[in-house]
């Protein structure tokens, strides 16, 4: 009797043991990380990355193994200082969040595993951030109708000021023959939109491109550029002799030929994006 009350109590003690000699990982700060709002200056189509440093804390008493920090989309960049940590150690995860050309509220996430009860099957860690840009343009670049030699191609942008104070484009300017319907100066008053239509006359066959130049009366807005771009076909319908189509479908033994310039017989050939399969003898 005495022998099986001693092995209940040395059983008891293992398990109290085991549950509390356990990692720990706690994310300094909160699971959540909010930049806040994030005023975009300087460039209305500035591409914008957020970066950010977390400190990740083993707060049990053994050692805390982090495996893996995966990210919910590709747009998050995490980078882990070190994996283990002793009891008490601290590690850096920093994060690098693209949010490109976007505007408004941003919601990602990630995941950490370690080997701790409560990140086995993953700890999410929320990010967030207000992305504010005063003065929004779209389209972000004209993009001309196709056209024939002697025809006008049409294209056309809006400037947006979400501002609470009026925005003045002093000038616009534009390259390779594209004509503005008007170029300015122009007051766009707090929430209001200022549309410009654009034209250009074909005179010649083949892909071409220009810049409308934005400058404004504004410290924190230094001239900026949009790009401005078409095609003007053959008459003819006849594809562009200067352009190389690629057809994977036309791939012979996992390589595809390409056409030279002009028209002239293939002059070079190269592997096609398609895996090729194995087959035995």
């Amino acid at each position: 009797m005495n022998r099986i009350v001693l092995a209940m109590i040395a059983l008891v003690a293992f398990a109290s043991v085991s549950v509390y000699a356990q990692p720990k990982l706690e994310i300094v700060g909160g699971e959540t990380y909010d930049w806040g709002k994030v005023e975009v200056k300087e460039n209305p189509l500035k591409m914008v990355t957020l970066d950010a440093n977390v400190k990740l804390k083993n707060v049990g008493n053994q050692e805390l193994i982090i495996d893996t920090v995966k990210v919910g989309c590709g747009c998050t960049h995490p980078t882990l200082e070190k994996k283990n940590l002793k009891p008490g150690e601290t590690t850096n995860l920093g994060i690098g969040l693209n949010v490109a050309l976007q505007s408004g509220e941003i919601f990602k996430n990630l995941t950490i595993f370690a080997n701790d009860e409560g990140s086995k099957n993953g700890r999410i860690m929320y990010l967030k951030a207000n992305i504010f840009r005063p003065i929004t343009v779209t389209p972000q670049s004209l993009n001309f109708n196709e056209v024939v030699p002697g025809e006008t191609a049409h294209s056309y942008t809006t400037f947006k000021n979400n501002d609470t104070k009026p925005f003045t484009i002093s000038r616009l300017l534009a390259t390779k023959g594209v004509k503005l319907e008007k170029t300015g100066p122009f007051t766009i008053a707090p929430g209001d939109t200022l549309h410009i239509n654009a034209s250009y006359q074909a005179k010649e066959k083949g892909y071409w491109n220009a810049i409308l130049l934005v400058e404004t009366d504004s410290p924190d807005y230094p001239p900026f550029e949009l790009s401005a771009y078409g095609n003007v076909k053959d008459p003819s319908g006849k594809p562009d002799p200067n352009v190389i189509t690629i057809d994977p479908s036309k791939a012979k033994d996992g390589k595809i030929e390409l056409p030279a310039p002009g028209g002239a017989k293939p002059a070079a050939t190269t592997a096609a994006p398609a895996n090729k399969k194995k087959t035995g003898k």
